[in-house]
């Protein structure tokens, strides 16, 4: 399972609807759930990053 924030997005639904079918899940958000923390921390630490590497080096 992939965690990216693109895959929280409405156009990717069928990235999310897929996985849960093929793993029998009981939630069919169950996919969604396992990636929003990820995909919501990802963007930060990047951003903090390039700040770092672009602007302090």
């Amino acid at each position: 399972m992939s965690a990216s924030g693109t895959l929280i997005t409405p156009m990717a639904a069928n990235f999310n609807i897929i996985p849960a079918a093929l793993l029998e899940l009981k939630e069919q958000n169950g996919v969604i759930n396992a990636q929003w923390p990820t995909a919501l921390l990802l963007p930060i630490v990047n951003t903090i990053l390039l700040y770092l590497f672009v602007f302090r080096f």
